[in-house]
């Protein structure tokens, strides 16, 4: 199955369908390429009231703006949660979700993503931000705990890794795990899917978008 990011124009869907038929492989954003051609450049958006600045380039996850799931999905969190001391921003692309959440909470920063230009730029734009962490290139995670996991799911690496990753993120999570997705994308089976294994809430819908808070039955 395909998946499309439905922010993109006609034009840009018609091209993948092309590419699809013949067989031509596209770069993912969670994929690496180093005959990428590089395109710095900066993001900025606002978060209650608080303006933040990041760097980019070519090859990442929404490297043009804040996309707009992410931002639901901090708004979300941010009127949901209380303040957490250990946080781990799964997927974490350009960093945009550990470096508000680090702003707004002072917590303990760990972030992940399999792609290698997103880590160096995450590294970057938490030094930018005046924060720190641990910032590590992975294909999942596989230590640690935390409070608070945050993960926007790369939809087009297919349905198996996104559960895979969503078992990962529980398998370290002692408190909440926070997800966002299209309900075109299949976020009600998502839904049912984690509510075999553990308690799951929807806490928002806004623009077509889920936002689902997860956590182990013991967890209130």
């Amino acid at each position: 199955m395909l998946f499309f990011d439905w922010e993109y124009d006609f034009c840009d869907v018609f091209v993948t369908n092309v590419l699809f038929v013949y067989n031509v492989h596209m770069v993912q954003y969670f994929e690496n390429d180093a005959s990428q051609k590089h395109k710095p450049s900066t993001i900025s958006f606002t978060i209650q009231d608080h303006a933040f600045m990041l760097e980019s380039n070519s090859g990442v996850f929404s490297k043009d703006r804040l996309d707009t799931g992410t931002r639901i999905l901090l708004e979300a969190i941010l009127e949901n949660e209380s303040s957490c001391s250990h946080v781990l921003d799964l997927g974490c692309g350009i960093g945009p979700v550990g470096v508000v959440l680090g702003t707004f909470w002072h917590c303990d920063l760990t972030c992940i993503d399999v792609n290698e230009k997103a880590v160096q730029l995450t590294k970057r734009n938490l030094q930018k931000n005046g924060l720190s962490g641990n910032v590590l290139c992975s294909d999942g995670v596989q230590s640690g705990t935390y409070d608070c996991v945050v993960l926007n799911p790369p939809i087009r690496a297919g349905k198996k890794t996104i559960y895979r990753l969503f078992d990962e993120a529980m398998a370290h999570c002692t408190n909440h795990l926070w997800i966002v997705m299209r309900k075109q994308h299949g976020a009600a089976s998502a839904q049912d899917y984690l509510a075999t294994k553990y308690s799951v809430s929807r806490v928002k819908r806004d623009k077509g978008y889920w936002v689902l808070r997860v956590s182990s039955d013991d967890v209130v």
